[in-house]
Protein backbone atom coordinates (compact mmCIF):
# COMPACT_ATOMS: atom_id res chain seq x y z
CA UNK A 1 0.00 0.00 0.00
CA UNK A 2 1.51 3.67 -1.04
CA UNK A 3 0.41 6.79 0.58
CA UNK A 4 1.22 10.22 -0.76
CA UNK A 5 1.10 13.74 1.00
CA UNK A 6 1.03 16.76 -0.80
CA UNK A 7 1.44 19.91 1.06
CA UNK A 8 0.58 23.23 -0.92
CA UNK A 9 2.11 25.61 1.56
CA UNK A 10 5.26 27.92 1.11
CA UNK A 11 5.78 27.36 5.17
CA UNK A 12 7.76 24.43 5.34
CA UNK A 13 7.64 22.49 8.84
CA UNK A 14 4.52 25.02 9.21
CA UNK A 15 0.75 23.67 10.44
CA UNK A 16 -0.13 22.21 7.21
CA UNK A 17 3.02 20.35 6.46
CA UNK A 18 2.82 19.24 10.28
CA UNK A 19 -0.72 17.56 9.85
CA UNK A 20 -0.01 16.04 6.51
CA UNK A 21 3.02 14.44 8.46
CA UNK A 22 0.89 13.42 11.02
CA UNK A 23 -1.38 11.80 8.45
CA UNK A 24 1.19 10.40 6.74
CA UNK A 25 2.83 8.99 9.89
CA UNK A 26 -0.26 7.18 10.87
CA UNK A 27 -0.57 5.47 7.84
CA UNK A 28 3.16 4.61 7.75
CA UNK A 29 2.10 2.88 10.95
CA UNK A 30 -0.97 1.56 9.22
CA UNK A 31 1.43 -0.49 6.65
CA UNK A 32 1.68 2.40 3.95
CA UNK A 33 4.86 2.97 2.01
CA UNK A 34 5.16 7.24 2.16
CA UNK A 35 6.63 9.63 -0.11
CA UNK A 36 5.68 13.52 0.58
CA UNK A 37 5.96 16.33 -1.86
CA UNK A 38 6.08 19.76 -1.24
CA UNK A 39 4.29 22.28 -4.01
CA UNK A 40 6.71 24.92 -3.62
CA UNK A 41 10.15 23.43 -4.23
CA UNK A 42 8.89 21.81 -7.71
CA UNK A 43 9.05 22.82 -11.24
CA UNK A 44 6.38 23.33 -12.60
CA UNK A 45 4.09 25.29 -14.85
CA UNK A 46 0.10 25.19 -14.65
CA UNK A 47 -1.97 23.42 -17.25
CA UNK A 48 -1.89 25.05 -20.87
CA UNK A 49 -5.25 23.91 -22.40
CA UNK A 50 -3.85 22.35 -25.06
CA UNK A 51 -6.37 19.18 -24.91
CA UNK A 52 -2.86 16.50 -25.32
CA UNK A 53 -4.33 14.37 -22.13
CA UNK A 54 -7.92 14.37 -23.89
CA UNK A 55 -5.80 12.12 -27.02
CA UNK A 56 -3.07 10.50 -24.62
CA UNK A 57 -3.52 8.89 -21.16
CA UNK A 58 -1.45 12.05 -19.59
CA UNK A 59 -0.26 15.66 -19.81
CA UNK A 60 1.88 16.78 -22.62
CA UNK A 61 4.36 18.63 -20.07
CA UNK A 62 7.19 16.55 -18.74
CA UNK A 63 8.17 18.42 -14.99
CA UNK A 64 7.69 17.63 -11.29
CA UNK A 65 3.50 17.80 -11.17
CA UNK A 66 3.65 14.82 -13.94
CA UNK A 67 6.52 12.79 -11.89
CA UNK A 68 3.16 13.72 -8.90
CA UNK A 69 0.62 12.85 -11.24
CA UNK A 70 1.87 9.30 -11.84
CA UNK A 71 2.33 8.92 -8.18
CA UNK A 72 -0.55 9.52 -7.27
CA UNK A 73 -2.06 6.98 -10.01
CA UNK A 74 0.00 4.85 -8.06
CA UNK A 75 -1.01 5.19 -4.80
CA UNK A 76 -3.75 4.04 -2.89
CA UNK A 77 -4.35 6.96 -0.73
CA UNK A 78 -3.25 10.70 -1.12
CA UNK A 79 -3.30 13.26 1.57
CA UNK A 80 -3.92 16.71 0.10
CA UNK A 81 -3.08 19.96 2.30
CA UNK A 82 -3.35 23.65 2.01
CA UNK A 83 -3.00 26.62 4.11
CA UNK A 84 -6.14 28.96 2.90
CA UNK A 85 -5.89 32.11 1.48
CA UNK A 86 -8.17 34.52 0.50
CA UNK A 87 -10.58 31.95 1.36
CA UNK A 88 -9.34 29.63 -1.32
CA UNK A 89 -6.09 27.27 -1.63
CA UNK A 90 -2.71 28.47 -2.62
CA UNK A 91 -1.79 29.07 -6.18
CA UNK A 92 1.18 26.47 -6.13
CA UNK A 93 -1.91 23.91 -4.86
CA UNK A 94 -4.19 25.15 -7.57
CA UNK A 95 -1.27 24.84 -10.33
CA UNK A 96 -1.47 21.28 -9.39
CA UNK A 97 -5.19 21.30 -8.98
CA UNK A 98 -5.72 21.93 -12.44
CA UNK A 99 -3.49 19.51 -13.85
CA UNK A 100 -5.30 16.86 -12.57
CA UNK A 101 -7.72 17.81 -15.75
CA UNK A 102 -5.59 15.26 -17.13
CA UNK A 103 -6.60 12.49 -14.54
CA UNK A 104 -9.81 12.18 -16.81
CA UNK A 105 -10.09 11.29 -20.62
CA UNK A 106 -11.81 13.24 -23.39
CA UNK A 107 -15.59 11.70 -22.41
CA UNK A 108 -14.78 13.02 -18.81
CA UNK A 109 -14.26 9.73 -17.05
CA UNK A 110 -11.85 9.08 -14.23
CA UNK A 111 -8.24 7.76 -15.38
CA UNK A 112 -7.55 6.56 -11.80
CA UNK A 113 -8.59 2.79 -10.67
CA UNK A 114 -11.12 2.67 -8.14
CA UNK A 115 -10.58 2.76 -4.39
CA UNK A 116 -8.15 5.34 -3.79
CA UNK A 117 -8.70 7.13 -0.69
CA UNK A 118 -8.05 10.90 -0.02
CA UNK A 119 -8.04 13.33 3.40
CA UNK A 120 -8.03 16.87 3.08
CA UNK A 121 -6.08 18.99 5.60
CA UNK A 122 -6.48 22.84 5.89
CA UNK A 123 -5.31 25.36 7.81
CA UNK A 124 -5.74 29.37 7.92
CA UNK A 125 -5.04 32.44 10.43
CA UNK A 126 -8.90 33.45 10.56
CA UNK A 127 -10.68 32.08 13.53
CA UNK A 128 -13.94 31.77 11.50
CA UNK A 129 -14.58 27.95 10.51
CA UNK A 130 -16.70 29.32 7.72
CA UNK A 131 -13.81 30.98 5.81
CA UNK A 132 -12.59 27.39 5.39
CA UNK A 133 -15.10 25.17 5.07
CA UNK A 134 -16.10 26.07 1.01
CA UNK A 135 -12.58 25.74 0.01
CA UNK A 136 -12.13 21.91 1.06
CA UNK A 137 -15.77 20.99 0.29
CA UNK A 138 -15.34 22.43 -3.16
CA UNK A 139 -12.17 20.12 -3.77
CA UNK A 140 -13.76 16.89 -2.13
CA UNK A 141 -16.55 17.29 -4.56
CA UNK A 142 -13.48 17.46 -7.24
CA UNK A 143 -11.58 14.18 -5.81
CA UNK A 144 -15.75 12.88 -6.01
CA UNK A 145 -15.67 13.05 -9.71
CA UNK A 146 -12.20 11.96 -10.00
CA UNK A 147 -12.92 8.85 -8.17
CA UNK A 148 -11.69 9.32 -4.18
CA UNK A 149 -12.91 8.52 -1.46
CA UNK A 150 -12.74 11.51 0.37
CA UNK A 151 -12.13 10.23 4.16
CA UNK A 152 -11.74 12.92 6.40
CA UNK A 153 -11.59 16.50 6.14
CA UNK A 154 -9.46 18.17 8.89
CA UNK A 155 -9.64 21.47 9.22
CA UNK A 156 -7.45 24.64 11.57
CA UNK A 157 -8.64 27.81 12.15
CA UNK A 158 -6.42 30.27 14.48
CA UNK A 159 -3.35 28.84 12.56
CA UNK A 160 -1.73 32.28 11.46
CA UNK A 161 1.29 31.27 13.75
CA UNK A 162 3.56 28.37 12.08
CA UNK A 163 3.66 26.33 14.87
CA UNK A 164 -0.18 26.69 16.43
CA UNK A 165 -1.08 23.05 15.33
CA UNK A 166 1.29 22.06 18.19
CA UNK A 167 -1.31 23.15 20.70
CA UNK A 168 -4.08 21.67 19.19
CA UNK A 169 -3.65 17.80 20.19
CA UNK A 170 -7.07 17.54 18.88
CA UNK A 171 -6.29 17.77 15.35
CA UNK A 172 -2.76 16.25 15.74
CA UNK A 173 -4.89 13.28 17.19
CA UNK A 174 -7.60 13.14 14.40
CA UNK A 175 -4.83 13.83 11.59
CA UNK A 176 -3.26 10.66 13.32
CA UNK A 177 -5.87 8.67 13.94
CA UNK A 178 -7.13 9.55 10.20
CA UNK A 179 -3.72 7.87 8.76
CA UNK A 180 -4.67 4.58 10.74
CA UNK A 181 -7.96 4.54 9.74
CA UNK A 182 -6.97 4.61 5.81
CA UNK A 183 -6.12 0.46 5.93
CA UNK A 184 -9.54 0.05 7.65
CA UNK A 185 -11.43 2.32 4.97
CA UNK A 186 -10.20 0.19 2.22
Amino acid sequence: MKAIGIVGSPRKNGNVDKLVQTVLDGARDAGFQITKYYLNEMEYSGCQACGFCKSHDHCQLDDDVSKLLRDMAEADAVIFGSPIYFCLFTGQFKLMEDRMYSLIDAGFNTRLRPGKKAIIVTSQGNPEMEAVEKAATDFAGILKFLGFSVTEIIRMTNGGAPDAVLERTDLLDKARSAGLALERSG
